[in-house]
């Protein structure tokens, strides 16, 4: 059982691999780990391929491609060799872009769906022997509103969301008892993607959110390392940090 003051202690030298660790939840949910002592790798096309294995407090960056199967696999090899055990995975590497249905091309149904679902799923598939090494592994997965309402940057966005959602549900049964996953479903954040949609649906947002306004950046990746540490007995569920706008 978890108490509320061990929750920070559990990050002390645990190992923390935040995938999109540049984007804005990533790195967000980095700063945290790494104010926590924590030793983490965050892993982003922008990384490097010959990362040295971080101590408590310090960050190593590591190249990972999630549109690319050798580009994880290689990755997931050189984790089992620089780590050995992942205690907390956090996939926050998922990407988009505005676009209605008309305008949706192949290429952005591939990157979104291989980004957002695909590529995360080849990665804990590989992964999994080094999670179940690690000291209560958990998979946290940034789902997002849109795999409920349906209302996203497009709609291959709304389905990969879904999708993933299915899976970590899939993987809570398939992993237990040793690995826990949990999906943290926000709505628009404070960030430049959301204000690059317009001011006209930011309005439209703080209107049919109840807790008027959007969620920032530090409330979702401290939600992330909740569910992490915090809630020691959850497993296959979505959390909404959302506001309320779900309901």
């Amino acid at each position: 059982m978890t108490r509320l003051a061990d929750i920070g202690a559990g990050f002390a030298g645990a190992t923390i691999l935040v995938v999109g660790g540049r984007g804005g939840v990533g790195s967000a949910v980095v700063d945290q780990a790494l104010a926590l002592d924590a030793r983490v790798v965050s892993a982003s096309r922008r990384g490097i391929v010959d990362w040295d294995a971080p101590t408590s407090g310090t960050m190593s960056e590591a190249r990972l491609d999630l549109e690319d199967a050798a580009s994880i696999s290689a990755f997931a090899e050189a984790i089992r060799r620089k780590l050995g055990a992942i205690d907390i995975l956090v996939l926050a590497g998922g990407t988009s872009r505005q676009t209605p249905l008309e305008t949706l091309d192949d290429a952005t149904i591939d990157t979104v769906f291989a980004t957002n679902a695909i590529g995360p799923l080849r990665l804990i598939r590989d992964l999994s022997p080094m999670l179940k090494a690690g000291v209560d592994p958990v998979i946290v997965n940034i789902s997002s509103v849109a795999a409920r309402t349906g209302l996203g940057s497009n709609i291959a966005y709304g389905g990969a969301k879904a999708a993933m959602d299915a899976m970590l549900l899939a993987l809570a049964k398939a992993l237990a008892p040793l690995v826990r996953t949990v999906s943290i479903a926000p709505s628009a954040l404070e960030t430049p993607f959301a204000a690059g949609r317009g001011p006209e649906f930011i309005a439209r947002t703080i209107a049919v959110t109840p807790l008027g306004r959007l969620a920032s950046l530090e409330e979702v990746a401290t939600a992330v390392l909740l569910a992490a540490r915090g809630l020691s007995f959850t497993t296959g569920a979505v959390i909404p940090v959302d506001g309320g706008r779900s309901l």
